[in-house]
């Protein structure tokens, strides 16, 4: 049976018992900033477990995760992964243990037709309740059912002694018996063994307890359901293969690798240059390989780009390990890349817009690995000569650690690769002291981007969402009305019944405004969306705001205004970068506040200036056609089918807003926008630049913001060339006063101090800059073979001068230029140096210059004789 059917017929079999079909959502969580990635079925759904914003009792899906813990086993197991697909259903307080163990039995024994007698099950020991509907209901024999302890058997393991306190309960764990033929062979052998005979494949989590502070278990006003089963695991069973690397969506991957290993083995000839002699390990590296393209694919997918900060960190190493696996195996040159077109080809039915992507996909692969590749050629030999340094000298387990680390966190070099490295070396890399130096990496990234207002932090927003408000927006309609106050959280932190400002999200910032009661005023500089909450964040300008007063509520219309006009600025603005760059574009963040608008783009290089120019040209185009903007609510299912664009990672109800400018943009925005592009008034590019590999930003600024930025580039204009003509003019009487002292080199070297064979030319030349100076020295310089030439000029606050000696008398005379312009500098107040043929000075007492003169000419003879 194909993985695909099978994900089918288990999104059916739970539809056909009132389950909601809910799609897998993205693998960046949009409100769980504990999680880098979607990692559980349930992830998407902890609202409702909260008991929040139930639309449905019974959902299933299957949902495409990211899993990073067990990074060192994936390969070398036959079920770890780092992507993988999570088959589930869930209840929240609708149906409990009985429903949840009948359909799970009726789907693998009828649906999938598997055997019975090939599943077994464990429980937790102290779940009766469970037990007994395995045994007396399904009638599952006894010496089939395994009691396990918290660690095995409930959810979080070890819950009920160590914690965390919380909504937790007990699990009950299937299992498919590979036979006897299979593992250790011992009569006894039972899902207990870890030899491989029993494959666990799906969990079924029973969430009744709420673990309090003093390690109680109170029971649930509601109780919830919560099931998983890998669906590569279970594809393992259906198609009789003991490792998921071989089903139908993985072998396809793993035959490409091999075949690329071969072929490059053949291109080499018959000696291999692998580094990996045993097959064993050969495989591993292969399926590790499988596994990390599959996660990068649609990491990247989602939005997530190779980065040295967190989501990005994580794809970037998936990159850099498949890499260092196929380095091991002989494989020395760009080819994950190419696996993205099969990766997107087994994934296509469930998952088309990877397909959609993959030319986008690989090309940001490729430029990933050609950047490592890159890296080690240029960093590994100097790796090498670093730890053979470190070898050579006794040194101490902290040098080697920041050795280490400065190679890793500066170029990105795998800290496996450091390893070997090492051990080639016979030294070996302390990693506590490796991992202290990380961390103090990480929290000094963290400072620099932490803001420290408690109103942004997660704690703010998990009390907030703890008081269950909701707040009716009406700000769509309305600029001012009245409302009631429902929560002050502290000062300057106030909740309405209802609003007029819009709470910052989906990339646009929170209104302006005023808040007044009977008790006091608030100037409101923020408002903030948590959730169904809209929190009014400012300073009280007079008294205080009291719970269960009402209010007068005011936005700031000119704010609102220039706000709205950069938001849907934004959408023509990739609307037209669609149409210049490509549909490969894709939004991947933004900001719109009512200064300016930012927008982050999927795009590989850098915007050619006739592109930039004609992106300008096409929102303006559209500004000036004065197109009707038209905002409606649609069901998300139909407002896709039409064609509106969705923002990646974003989380859409059922009823979704689809904000349509003519027919050159439709996407979903719960923004606001203007009624007519004519609102806007104009539209300026202030910036394109690169924030990460393949993601480019772009600034821009609209109406009165537009037209004063294009004035400050006119009036910047104008002062480059009236400076460009100034410029111009002093270079003419520059060039004008060097052929006037040109002329005079002959009179120079005439009345020049004659020192034996050599002259002293000095000279104060006026109205020159030292640009004729040096010119003209050259100049005296190639008329007199041996000679020492001293030129000065001045205006009525400086002194500047040059001192030039040939060749001839650096060396044979010792005389030295340098030393010669500091002694000058010193007999007008100011400073010199240079080389022993050339240097120059200056100084600000301009009345000692002729005596200067008089006395430089002193010494330089004292020198000469």
């Amino acid at each position: 049976m194909k993985t695909d059917e099978i994900r089918k017929l288990f999104l059916e079999f739970f539809h056909s018992k009132d389950h909601q079909i809910v799609a897998s959502d993205s693998l960046v969580p949009k409100d769980d900033p504990t999680l880098l990635f979607t990692g559980a079925g349930m992830n998407q759904f902890k609202e409702k477990f909260l008991g929040r914003n139930v639309t449905y009792r019974r959902a299933v899906s299957s949902q495409k995760c990211i899993r990073t813990g067990d990074l060192e086993n994936v390969g070398r197991t036959p079920s770890h992964h780092t992507f993988f697909e999570m088959l589930g259903n869930f209840s929240f307080g609708d149906y409990f243990k009985k429903e949840a163990i009948f359909w799970a039995w009726e789907f693998f024994t009828k649906t999938l037709k598997i055997a019975p007698e090939k599943l077994w099950v464990s429980v937790y020991k102290d779940d009766t309740e469970a037990y007994v509907i395995w045994k007396d209901m399904i009638k599952l024999p006894e010496s089939r059912i395994m009691k396990f302890g918290e660690k095995e058997n409930f959810w979080p393991s070890e819950a009920p002694t160590k914690g965390p306190n919380g909504p937790c309960g007990p699990c009950s764990e299937i299992f498919y018996d590979w036979g006897k033929g299979t593992g250790c062979g011992r009569q006894s052998c039972s899902p207990a063994c870890g030899c491989g005979r029993f494959i666990e494949v799906w969990n079924l989590v029973f969430t009744q307890f709420d673990r309090q502070s003093d390690g109680s278990l109170k029971p649930l006003p509601t109780k919830n359901i919560d099931t998983g089963m890998g669906l590569e695991r279970i594809a393992s069973v259906m198609q009789g293969v003991k490792t998921n690397f071989e089903i139908d969506i993985f072998s396809p991957i793993v035959d490409e690798v091999k075949k690329m290993l071969y072929l490059g083995s053949a291109i080499r000839g018959s000696r291999t240059v692998s580094r990996c002699p045993n097959v064993e390990l050969r495989s591993s590296k292969i399926n590790a390989i499988a596994d990390h393209i599959r996660a990068v694919a649609f990491a990247i997918a989602d939005g997530v780009m190779p980065s040295n900060e967190e989501r990005g960190y994580v794809v970037r190493k998936l990159i850099r390990r498949a890499l260092s696996h196929a380095n091991d195996i002989g494989i020395r040159k760009p080819f994950l890349y190419k696996l993205v077109g099969i990766v997107a080809d087994v994934m296509k039915a469930a998952y088309p817009e990877v397909k959609a992507r993959r030319e986008e996909i690989a090309q940001i692969v490729k430029k990933e690995e050609e950047s490592f590749l890159f890296v080690i050629e240029t960093q590994l030999p100097k790796v090498e000569e670093a730890f053979k340094a470190l070898a050579s000298s006794k040194t101490d387990k902290k040098k080697l650690a920041q050795t280490a680390f400065n190679f890793y966190d500066t170029y990105g070099m795998p800290y496996e690769m450091l390893e070997e490295v090492a051990e080639k070396f016979k030294l070996k890399i302390d990693e506590r002291n490796f991992e202290n130096l990380l961390e103090k990496q990480r929290e000094q990234s963290r400072s620099k981007s932490k803001i420290k207002t408690e109103i942004f932090t997660e704690t703010f927003a998990k009390k907030v969402e703890a008081l269950g408000l909701k707040t009716e927006f009406l700000g769509y309609e309305k600029a001012h009305s009245e409302a009631k106050v429902v929560a002050v959280l502290g000062v300057g932190e106030v909740i309405l019944d209802r609003t007029p400002f819009y709470g910052e999200s989906g990339g646009q910032v929170g209104d302006w405004g005023t808040i007044e009661t009977e008790s006091g005023k608030m100037e409101v500089e923020d408002a903030k969306r948590i959730g169904e909450t809209i929190v009014h964040v400012g300073k009280m300008l007079k008294g205080k705001i009291l719970k269960g007063e009402k209010a007068k509520v005011s936005i700031d219309e000119k704010v609102r205004k220039k706000t709205a006009a950069n938001h849907t600025a934004t959408h023509l603005l990739q609307a037209a970068l669609k149409k210049v760059l490509g549909e490969h574009v894709r939004q991947t963040g933004s900001l719109v506040d009512n200064e300016h608008l930012r927008f982050d783009f999927t795009h590989m290089k850098k915007m050619e200036t006739r592109e930039i120019a004609r992106v300008e040209e096409l929102v303006n185009e559209a500004i000036k056609k004065a197109i009707t903007v038209t905002k409606k609510i649609d069901d998300i299912d139909t407002a896709k089918r039409d064609g509106a664009v969705a923002l990646f990672g974003e989380k859409y109800g059922e009823k979704v807003r689809v904000v349509s400018v003519g027919d050159l943009s439709k996407e979903l925005c719960g923004g606001t926008h203007v009624g007519n592009t004519k609102e806007i008034g104009l539209f300026r590019i202030t910036s394109e630049s690169s924030i990460a590999s393949g993601t480019r930003r772009i600034e821009a600024v609209t109406g009165e913001a537009a037209k004063e930025w294009v004035r400050e580039r006119e009036e910047a204009e104008r002062l480059r060339l009236r400076l460009e003509a100034k410029n111009e003019e002093a270079k003419k009487a520059m060039d004008m006063r060097l052929k006037e002292e040109t002329e005079k080199i002959d009179s120079f070297l005439a009345k020049a101090d004659k020192i034996g064979s050599v002259k002293l030319v000095s000279e104060v030349i006026e109205d020159v800059s030292m640009d004729v100076l040096r010119k003209l020295s050259d100049r005296i310089k190639a008329k007199e073979k041996s000679s020492v030439i001293v030129l000065a000029t001045k205006d009525d606050s400086k002194v500047s001068f040059i001192v030039t000696i040939t060749p001839d008398l650096s060396k044979e005379k010792a005389l030295n230029a340098g030393e010669l312009a500091r002694e000058f500098a010193g007999l007008i107040g100011g400073s010199g140096g240079g080389k022993p043929d050339f240097a120059q000075g200056g100084g600000k007492d301009v009345s000692k210059l002729d005596k200067a003169m008089e006395d430089m000419r002193e010494a330089i003879k004292a020198r000469l004789k």
